[in-house]
């Protein structure tokens, strides 16, 4: 069973259909959703009293540990958004490039995600003050890596869908 490597034109080429078609929206809607999450962090970043009293020598050590928490969190929610805004161009011109960007995007934002836990974990304890850490951010990194990564690297539609041309 030979599987053509090229493909001449975009009529040649198979469309992106079946459970391609579910696994890219399922990432767009996962983009889309950590866009919409992103929202009120950003604007508490972006609030000039609040980076004021950030900076300030007394400031307690709580209150630096959450806006290190939200700005992690904000950094890798644009992360996100950024990645799906660009594998949205690839899988327009079905690039090769597609399944191997896509899986590295994920163990990215895996470990991204798990550092970030790990480093909140951390400094809650430093400052000795009990900070509820969500943990959902790091379940959809494991469940996205978990289930995305092994799919781009054995279906059979991704590598007919996204070869060189």
């Amino acid at each position: 069973m030979n599987e053509p490597t090229t493909c001449p034109t975009q009529r040649q080429c198979p469309r992106i259909g079946g459970c391609l078609l579910i696994v890219l929206f399922c990432l767009a809607a996962w983009a889309l959703v950590t866009a919409i999450a992103m929202r009120a962090p950003l604007k508490m970043m972006l609030e000039w009293e609040l980076l004021a009293v950030f900076m300030r020598a007394g400031t307690h050590g709580w209150y630096r540990t959450v806006i290190v928490m939200v700005g992690a969190d904000v950094m890798i929610g644009a992360f996100i958004v950024a990645g799906m805004g660009w594998f949205a161009l690839l899988a327009w011109r079905r690039s090769a490039r597609l399944p191997v960007q896509v899986q590295a995007w994920l163990g990215a934002i895996l470990v991204m995600r798990a550092g970030a836990y790990l480093a909140s974990d951390y400094l809650t304890h430093a400052i000795g003050i009990d900070i509820a850490i969500p943990f959902d951010g790091l379940l959809q990194a494991i469940i996205a890596a978990a289930l995305g990564i092994p799919y781009f690297r054995v279906s059979r539609r991704v590598r007919r869908t996204f070869v060189n041309r």
